[in-house]
């Protein structure tokens, strides 16, 4: 078994930390500019509840130009650069 030095964990660990707050902002960006009909159990963490619903903008795009597709229990964000360089 190959083990890690001390740095590479703590990049690992930075680089988890890092993503965990990136989701958690997507999260309640879609939480705040969606019209979720469980709003209050997703903000207790009940993230499973979360459903594709129109934006309340009425844009395609979440704002900062993020786009999310819920299938299942997963949601997917992407962002879309080609619209990030033409504004």
């Amino acid at each position: 078994m190959n083990s890690l030095t001390k740095e590479t964990v703590d990049e690992i660990l930075a680089a988890m930390y890092t993503y965990k707050g990136i989701a958690q902002q997507l999260i309640e960006k879609l939480i705040l500019e969606t019209n979720q009909p469980e709003k209050s159990e997703i903000i207790k963490g009940n993230y499973y509840l979360i459903s594709n619903e129109e934006l309340l903008n009425s844009e395609e795009y979440l704002t900062d130009n993020w786009y999310f597709d819920v299938h299942g229990e997963h949601c997917m964000f992407e962002r879309n650069q080609l619209r990030i360089l033409n504004t």
